[in-house]
């Protein structure tokens, strides 16, 4: 959560303003809490932070980015309803929190309890960063540092 989208490059503001986003926006996460704990997700602060202010969009950006291509995102967590036994396949503590997919569906994204995004395809699982910045991230192309 961040008082503005100061922190935000003009490019990726300009596509979650397209999709609905503001500074001040706040969904109530509820219902998709009650929808993915019966399969066993608990949903951490990290996750509720971060749903509460992007959840629902849908963005679709695409077209180059700074390290490979843009990836637009789907941030709904019952995109990923039924892949439970998946994710804890690809994440031994089971601290994966869905929050969409990749917005052509190839990839579903997760947030770990400490706040950093994922995605994963197949059986491997990428680190993209933290929150908003690993959104940013997704939308702008970029590679996660190495040392972060």
């Amino acid at each position: 959560m961040r008082p503005d989208d100061r922190d935000l490059p003009p490019r990726v503001t300009q596509a979650l303003k397209a999709a609905g986003w503001s500074p001040r926006r706040r969904v109530d996460v509820a219902d998709w809490e009650a929808k993915l704990a019966p399969e066993g997700f608990t949903m951490h602060t990290p996750a509720r932070a971060f749903l509460t202010e992007f959840g629902g969009l849908a963005v679709p950006v695409s077209g180059p980015g700074r390290d490979y291509a843009r990836i637009g995102v789907r941030l709904d967590p019952a995109l990923c309803l039924g892949q439970k036994t998946w994710f804890d396949s690809l994440d031994a503590a089971g601290q994966l929190y869905p929050l969409g997919e990749e917005y052509d569906g190839h990839a579903s994204l997760a947030m770990d309890a400490e706040g950093t995004i994922h995605m994963l395809f197949n059986s491997q699982i990428k680190r993209i960063g933290p929150g908003a910045t690993g959104l940013s991230r997704l939308l702008e192309g970029e590679e996660a540092p190495a040392q972060e």
